[in-house]
């Protein structure tokens, strides 16, 4: 590489707060994990207090990075399938809701020429009440006729049989 630069130390890096691409040293980090530009520069655990020092390292490791992405992708295909359940649902339902609506629209049509032909059928009979009534006075009269014929003859009989006997009661006296 040019300037004396290894490879190792130049890489091309994302900076995922701000979006930008940037090219950034690595830097080496000796066992306290400090790199040598913070030794360098008089940085160490000591002076600060435990805070953090000003050059603190943006980048994300590989791993978080594929974890935050692979949880994004998760996310999105939860929305999608999320969205076709519903889309799924709402389908379903308008089928259902449109059978019930033929359906319907079916029996009330039925109902409304039934009830129709009932109101017409009740005209007529109401037209034709005198008739039918004459009809069972009628009836009812030649019915009661053949009681009485009935009850006539059967009181007939009686008073031949008693007078059939009156008769004999006097025929066997004289």
């Amino acid at each position: 590489m040019a300037w004396g630069k290894k490879k190792e130390e130049e890489e091309d890096d994302v900076d995922l707060e701000s979006g930008e691409g940037a090219k950034a040293k690595k830097s080496k980090k000796n066992k306290k994990g400090k790199s040598k530009d913070a030794e360098a520069e008089g940085e160490d655990d000591g002076e600060d207090g435990g805070k953090k020092s000003s050059k603190h390292n943006r980048h994300r490791s590989a791993t978080i990075t594929a974890l935050m992405e692979t949880r994004q992708q998760a996310s999105d295909q939860y929305a999608q399938a999320q969205k076709a359940e519903r889309a799924y649902l709402a389908k379903k339902h308008a089928s259902e809701a449109r059978t019930n609506y033929t359906e319907t629209k079916t029996h009330f049509a039925e109902a409304f020429s039934h009830l129709a032909a009932g109101f017409r059928g009740l005209w007529h009979v109401i037209r034709t009440l005198p008739h039918i009534m004459a009809h069972r006075r009628a009836e009812g009269k030649r019915k009661a006729e053949l009681a009485r014929r009935a009850r006539a003859e059967e009181r007939m009989r009686k008073l031949e049989e008693q007078l059939a006997r009156d008769a004999e009661g006097a025929a066997g006296e004289g």
